[in-house]
């Protein structure tokens, strides 16, 4: 890193956190607006901020890297995005936009009872909370090799500054924010895609190196296994397809951080207008993913400095971030703490509104002061983190196989049919700690399957709860 690109660097911090404060300033700080911005959102602001929030540096570092190391197996999950945005607009956008709680939850006190909810809003904290704490380190890592700054850094940079401007901006910062962020990120994106092909001669080259270096694999060659019904087997086209779908669901009919989005909207139309546009911005997202880990996949072959073989997909994307020209390069370092940022504003956000509105103790607390709560300890955690595997593993092993739990619990909300509140909220508690030993212990199986098992799962132990013969929820 030079001084271009730290400047760069820095006018974005500034930038970022201007935005927080001006948007206090102009809003004085609502209580009333902290939570769901009057909801007064329409659908543009809306649309880029869900994708902004789900579009972390992760999904970089994921998504590239496992195209640079494993090839294209990953984009067999890309038709689950139109798939799952027919429920999600037809249903799931109405059911919890006529809801006039900022709380996805407050449903389940109305079909079971406020044990239930709580349960459900505790669930979504711990997973929101270990994402946060995932992202800010995983990041850390990746960009500590690209500039040399120490990890404990940059995790307290991203931090500290996402926690001051959700706390002192609200819903309105954060959803702002999203949107300069989301840019940032994409702009940065744009441009390393158009400088490394020009370097190596378009597309076409890109495609020719990338087949003789094996990675556009399952395609060329084809691989008969993508069709295989192993479940032991890393990534099928079912595992994809079904994994993500499931992943997706929870995403978006059973996350806090998703749904406090829908209900901010001013109407179901703005809502559903807004995902139909995230869902098409996720899509060119990932496209662009693709082309980055195809190119850091054959970077360096033309001049003879090619990675060996066996280097990991996260080593192959820092050489390819390294190699672009200054500014350029500090832009796109910028992107990454841009997503970073998104997600951590937004989880923390999100995780002090379920506090404070489905927990009674807490309705009172100011929501600054929870966020400092809740925001420090996670960043404090990230320092902490330990090695969990590849990015991708993290992304959906842990992260989606846990989020099954709380996915299941919201369902059997909106299907309740013989299941009681004793049943689901036994069956929750014993499935989450079922999940958890699933994920640790279970190391061979497809990696999109651990959301669908575990979700599963704690449906059956529901429902086993409730009794042989069930009866009506207990409202």
């Amino acid at each position: 890193m030079n001084r271009i690109d730290s400047l760069v660097i820095a006018a974005y911090l500034v930038a970022v956190t201007g935005l927080g404060l001006a948007v206090r300033l102009r809003l004085g700080g609502k209580p009333a607006d902290f939570h769901l911005a009057g909801r007064t959102l329409r659908w543009f602001p809306v649309g880029f901020s869900v994708a902004a929030t789900l579009f972390s540096a992760i999904n970089f570092m994921a998504f590239s890297g496992e195209v640079a190391q494993y090839g294209l197996y990953v984009i067999m999950a890309l038709p689950a995005f139109p798939l799952i945005a027919i429920p999600v607009m037809r249903h799931v956008i109405p059911f919890f936009h006529a809801h006039r709680s900022a709380s996805a939850y407050a449903f389940l006190e109305q079909r079971f009872n406020s044990a239930v909810r709580r349960l459900a809003s505790a669930l979504f904290v711990l997973w929101r909370l270990a994402w946060v704490a995932i992202v800010l380190y995983a990041t850390a890592r990746f960009l500590a090799g690209i500039t040399g700054l120490p990890v404990v850094a940059l995790i307290l940079l991203a931090g500290v500054i996402a926690i001051l401007y959700t706390a002192l901006g609200g819903f309105h910062a954060v959803v702002w924010t999203d949107i300069l962020q989301f840019f940032v990120l994409c702009g940065g994106l744009l441009l390393a895609i158009v400088i490394a092909l020009d370097r190596i001669g378009g597309v076409r080259a890109l495609f020719s190196l990338a087949a003789d270096q094996g990675a556009l694999q399952p395609f060329v060659p084809f691989d008969s296994a993508l069709f295989s019904p192993d479940p032991r087997v890393r990534i099928t086209l079912w595992s994809a397809l079904i994994g993500t779908l499931t992943a997706f669901l929870t995403r978006y009919g059973a996350d806090q951080m998703v749904v406090q989005r829908y209900m901010a909207a001013r109407s179901v139309r703005d809502a559903q207008k807004g995902f139909a546009l995230n869902i098409v911005l996720a899509l060119l997202a990932l496209v662009g993913l693709v082309f980055v880990g195809l190119l850091a996949r054959v970077a360096g072959i033309a001049d003879g400095t090619a990675l060996p073989d066996g280097a990991s997909g996260v080593a192959r994307l820092i050489r390819f971030v390294q190699a672009l020209p200054s500014g350029v390069r500090g832009l796109l370092v910028a992107g990454l703490f841009a997503s970073t940022m998104s997600s951590v504003d937004s989880g923390l956000h999100s995780c002090v509104t379920a506090l404070t509105t489905d927990v009674p103790a807490l309705r009172k607390t100011r929501p600054w002061l929870m966020t400092l709560l809740i925001g420090v300890p996670a960043v404090i955690a990230a320092c902490f983190a330990g090695q969990l595997g590849t990015i991708f593993e993290i992304a959906n092993k842990a992260v989606n196989g846990l989020g099954a739990p709380l996915l299941a619990i919201v369902v059997a909300g909106w299907f309740p049919g013989r299941m009681t509140a004793r049943g689901v909220l036994r069956g929750g508690i014993v499935g989450t700690v079922a999940s958890v030993a699933i994920v640790i212990f279970v190391p061979n199986m497809a990696l999109h399957y651990y959301a669908v098992v575990n979700t599963l799962l704690v449906l059956a132990l529901c429902r086993l709860f409730s009794g042989r013969h069930g009866g009506r929820p207990s409202s």
